[in-house]
Protein backbone atom coordinates (compact mmCIF):
# COMPACT_ATOMS: atom_id res chain seq x y z
CA UNK A 1 0.00 0.00 0.00
CA UNK A 2 2.95 2.11 1.24
CA UNK A 3 4.77 1.50 -2.10
CA UNK A 4 1.77 2.14 -4.49
CA UNK A 5 1.05 5.27 -2.84
CA UNK A 6 4.64 6.57 -2.78
CA UNK A 7 4.41 5.47 -6.68
CA UNK A 8 1.20 7.50 -7.24
CA UNK A 9 3.06 10.55 -6.24
CA UNK A 10 6.14 9.84 -7.62
CA UNK A 11 3.89 9.79 -10.85
CA UNK A 12 2.37 13.18 -10.08
CA UNK A 13 5.01 14.95 -9.62
CA UNK A 14 6.66 13.81 -13.33
CA UNK A 15 3.62 14.69 -14.67
CA UNK A 16 3.66 18.54 -13.52
CA UNK A 17 7.41 18.34 -14.10
CA UNK A 18 7.28 17.40 -17.60
CA UNK A 19 4.68 19.78 -17.99
CA UNK A 20 6.82 22.98 -16.91
CA UNK A 21 9.01 21.62 -19.34
CA UNK A 22 7.08 21.34 -22.49
CA UNK A 23 6.08 25.09 -22.18
CA UNK A 24 9.87 26.16 -20.95
CA UNK A 25 10.92 24.58 -24.22
CA UNK A 26 8.06 26.40 -26.62
CA UNK A 27 10.25 28.86 -28.86
CA UNK A 28 10.58 32.04 -27.46
CA UNK A 29 9.89 34.54 -30.44
CA UNK A 30 6.22 33.54 -31.31
CA UNK A 31 4.54 35.29 -34.50
CA UNK A 32 7.73 35.05 -36.38
CA UNK A 33 6.06 32.05 -38.71
CA UNK A 34 3.16 32.48 -40.68
CA UNK A 35 0.84 29.68 -39.39
CA UNK A 36 1.32 31.20 -35.96
CA UNK A 37 -1.79 33.60 -34.25
CA UNK A 38 -1.08 36.28 -32.57
CA UNK A 39 -2.36 39.77 -31.42
CA UNK A 40 -0.43 42.40 -31.54
CA UNK A 41 0.00 45.17 -28.41
CA UNK A 42 1.75 48.50 -30.41
CA UNK A 43 2.20 52.05 -29.47
CA UNK A 44 4.82 54.58 -28.88
CA UNK A 45 7.40 54.18 -25.97
CA UNK A 46 10.58 56.79 -24.88
CA UNK A 47 13.42 55.64 -27.04
CA UNK A 48 15.60 53.97 -23.86
CA UNK A 49 12.85 52.10 -22.54
CA UNK A 50 12.26 48.29 -23.29
CA UNK A 51 9.01 47.07 -23.12
CA UNK A 52 8.02 43.23 -22.61
CA UNK A 53 4.92 41.09 -21.43
CA UNK A 54 3.64 38.50 -19.12
CA UNK A 55 0.91 36.20 -20.71
CA UNK A 56 -0.94 34.04 -18.17
CA UNK A 57 -2.56 31.01 -19.58
CA UNK A 58 -4.77 28.44 -17.62
CA UNK A 59 -4.49 24.50 -17.76
CA UNK A 60 -7.23 22.33 -16.88
CA UNK A 61 -9.90 19.88 -17.74
CA UNK A 62 -11.56 16.39 -16.84
CA UNK A 63 -8.70 14.58 -18.30
CA UNK A 64 -5.83 17.25 -17.50
CA UNK A 65 -2.63 15.52 -16.35
CA UNK A 66 -1.31 18.84 -14.80
CA UNK A 67 -1.14 19.19 -11.48
CA UNK A 68 -0.38 22.33 -9.09
CA UNK A 69 1.49 22.00 -5.57
CA UNK A 70 0.42 24.43 -2.82
CA UNK A 71 1.55 23.98 0.75
CA UNK A 72 -1.84 25.72 2.05
CA UNK A 73 -3.99 22.78 -0.09
CA UNK A 74 -1.61 20.06 -1.36
CA UNK A 75 -1.97 19.14 -4.64
CA UNK A 76 -4.90 20.38 -7.00
CA UNK A 77 -5.90 19.66 -10.60
CA UNK A 78 -4.85 22.02 -13.21
CA UNK A 79 -1.93 24.96 -13.20
CA UNK A 80 -1.24 28.40 -14.82
CA UNK A 81 1.66 28.42 -17.32
CA UNK A 82 3.51 32.03 -17.71
CA UNK A 83 4.72 32.91 -20.82
CA UNK A 84 7.61 35.60 -21.29
CA UNK A 85 7.12 37.55 -24.23
CA UNK A 86 10.54 39.74 -25.01
CA UNK A 87 11.23 40.02 -28.79
CA UNK A 88 9.88 43.49 -29.83
CA UNK A 89 9.11 43.32 -34.21
CA UNK A 90 9.16 47.02 -34.24
CA UNK A 91 11.94 48.74 -35.93
CA UNK A 92 11.60 52.29 -34.61
CA UNK A 93 12.61 52.67 -31.43
CA UNK A 94 10.08 55.07 -30.61
CA UNK A 95 7.74 52.65 -30.95
CA UNK A 96 7.39 48.35 -29.81
CA UNK A 97 5.61 45.97 -31.31
CA UNK A 98 4.92 42.52 -29.23
CA UNK A 99 2.98 39.47 -30.15
CA UNK A 100 1.27 37.17 -27.88
CA UNK A 101 -0.29 34.15 -28.69
CA UNK A 102 -4.31 33.85 -27.91
CA UNK A 103 -5.92 31.08 -29.44
CA UNK A 104 -7.36 28.09 -27.18
CA UNK A 105 -5.40 25.07 -27.40
CA UNK A 106 -5.00 21.32 -25.84
CA UNK A 107 -1.10 20.35 -24.89
CA UNK A 108 0.77 17.07 -24.57
CA UNK A 109 -1.08 16.12 -21.23
CA UNK A 110 -4.69 16.59 -22.58
CA UNK A 111 -4.92 20.12 -21.15
CA UNK A 112 -7.34 23.10 -22.27
CA UNK A 113 -4.99 25.79 -22.16
CA UNK A 114 -6.91 29.44 -22.24
CA UNK A 115 -5.32 32.66 -22.08
CA UNK A 116 -5.92 33.96 -18.96
CA UNK A 117 -3.79 37.93 -18.74
CA UNK A 118 -1.32 39.76 -20.32
CA UNK A 119 0.83 42.44 -17.95
CA UNK A 120 2.69 44.82 -20.45
CA UNK A 121 5.45 46.70 -18.55
CA UNK A 122 8.50 49.01 -19.22
CA UNK A 123 11.68 49.36 -17.89
CA UNK A 124 14.72 51.22 -18.43
CA UNK A 125 18.49 52.28 -17.17
CA UNK A 126 16.63 54.42 -14.05
CA UNK A 127 13.66 52.56 -13.26
CA UNK A 128 14.92 48.86 -13.61
CA UNK A 129 11.91 47.74 -11.80
CA UNK A 130 9.15 48.67 -13.60
CA UNK A 131 6.87 51.07 -15.07
CA UNK A 132 3.61 51.89 -16.58
CA UNK A 133 2.55 48.31 -16.26
CA UNK A 134 -0.91 47.75 -17.85
CA UNK A 135 -2.87 44.63 -16.65
CA UNK A 136 -5.34 42.99 -19.30
CA UNK A 137 -8.22 40.72 -18.30
CA UNK A 138 -10.90 38.65 -19.45
CA UNK A 139 -13.89 40.79 -19.26
CA UNK A 140 -16.95 40.09 -17.56
CA UNK A 141 -20.74 41.65 -16.56
CA UNK A 142 -20.30 43.07 -13.24
CA UNK A 143 -19.77 47.13 -13.44
CA UNK A 144 -16.15 47.10 -13.07
CA UNK A 145 -15.17 44.98 -15.59
CA UNK A 146 -16.93 45.15 -18.99
CA UNK A 147 -15.07 45.13 -21.86
CA UNK A 148 -13.97 48.09 -23.75
CA UNK A 149 -13.59 48.69 -27.21
CA UNK A 150 -11.02 46.30 -29.21
CA UNK A 151 -9.70 49.94 -31.07
CA UNK A 152 -9.83 51.72 -27.56
CA UNK A 153 -6.15 53.89 -27.05
CA UNK A 154 -4.89 53.50 -23.99
CA UNK A 155 -2.11 55.53 -22.59
CA UNK A 156 0.36 55.98 -19.72
CA UNK A 157 1.42 59.94 -19.97
CA UNK A 158 4.01 62.17 -17.77
CA UNK A 159 5.89 59.18 -17.06
CA UNK A 160 8.88 60.42 -14.85
CA UNK A 161 10.33 60.44 -11.63
CA UNK A 162 8.31 63.71 -9.28
CA UNK A 163 8.53 65.17 -5.90
CA UNK A 164 6.49 64.00 -3.09
CA UNK A 165 5.59 66.26 -0.20
CA UNK A 166 4.83 63.34 1.78
CA UNK A 167 8.33 62.17 2.19
CA UNK A 168 10.13 65.32 0.66
CA UNK A 169 12.17 64.10 -2.18
CA UNK A 170 12.43 63.10 -5.48
CA UNK A 171 11.13 59.56 -5.70
CA UNK A 172 13.44 56.92 -7.36
CA UNK A 173 11.36 55.19 -10.05
CA UNK A 174 8.56 56.49 -12.64
CA UNK A 175 4.91 57.48 -12.03
CA UNK A 176 2.44 58.00 -14.86
CA UNK A 177 -1.04 59.27 -15.71
CA UNK A 178 -3.39 56.74 -17.10
CA UNK A 179 -5.67 57.77 -20.18
CA UNK A 180 -8.41 55.17 -21.78
CA UNK A 181 -9.74 56.51 -24.89
CA UNK A 182 -8.54 59.93 -24.07
CA UNK A 183 -10.21 59.91 -20.30
CA UNK A 184 -8.05 60.51 -17.14
CA UNK A 185 -8.05 57.46 -15.19
CA UNK A 186 -5.11 58.50 -12.94
CA UNK A 187 -6.07 61.30 -9.99
CA UNK A 188 -2.42 61.53 -9.54
CA UNK A 189 0.72 60.02 -10.89
CA UNK A 190 0.76 56.74 -9.84
CA UNK A 191 2.79 53.52 -9.55
CA UNK A 192 0.42 51.45 -9.54
CA UNK A 193 -0.99 49.27 -12.86
CA UNK A 194 -3.59 50.50 -14.66
CA UNK A 195 -6.22 47.53 -15.58
CA UNK A 196 -8.07 47.05 -18.73
CA UNK A 197 -10.57 44.45 -19.57
CA UNK A 198 -11.40 43.22 -23.02
CA UNK A 199 -13.53 40.67 -24.87
CA UNK A 200 -11.12 37.65 -25.37
CA UNK A 201 -13.10 35.62 -27.44
CA UNK A 202 -13.32 39.22 -29.74
CA UNK A 203 -9.71 38.55 -30.46
CA UNK A 204 -8.11 37.63 -34.32
CA UNK A 205 -4.61 37.81 -35.88
CA UNK A 206 -6.04 41.63 -36.54
CA UNK A 207 -6.67 42.39 -33.05
CA UNK A 208 -3.83 45.44 -31.93
CA UNK A 209 -4.21 46.56 -28.63
CA UNK A 210 -2.84 50.41 -28.30
CA UNK A 211 -1.37 51.57 -25.54
CA UNK A 212 1.46 54.00 -25.50
CA UNK A 213 4.13 55.05 -22.88
CA UNK A 214 4.75 58.38 -23.58
CA UNK A 215 7.95 60.27 -21.40
CA UNK A 216 7.19 63.57 -19.17
CA UNK A 217 9.55 66.29 -19.02
CA UNK A 218 11.19 64.83 -16.00
CA UNK A 219 12.14 61.63 -17.51
CA UNK A 220 15.72 60.73 -16.95
CA UNK A 221 17.25 57.45 -19.03
CA UNK A 222 20.31 57.48 -16.50
CA UNK A 223 20.15 55.77 -12.94
CA UNK A 224 21.23 57.53 -9.54
CA UNK A 225 24.29 58.64 -8.67
CA UNK A 226 24.87 55.67 -6.28
CA UNK A 227 27.01 58.66 -3.74
CA UNK A 228 24.29 61.33 -4.29
CA UNK A 229 21.45 59.91 -4.59
CA UNK A 230 20.88 61.94 -8.10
Amino acid sequence: MKVTRTRSILLICMGAIGYWYYHDAKPKIWGDEPDEPYITIFGKKPIDANIDAWAIWGASGSQCGAKTWSADSGWSDGANVKWHITHDFSNDPSQYELRIPFQQYQDSLDCEVILGDITVQAYNAFDTVGFAQLRIYQSGTDYNDKPIDLNSTIQARKCEPFYSPKYDRWTNGFGCFYYVNGERKSKEQEFNAETVYFNFSQFSSDTVIHYDIVAGEEYRSTPLDPQTGK
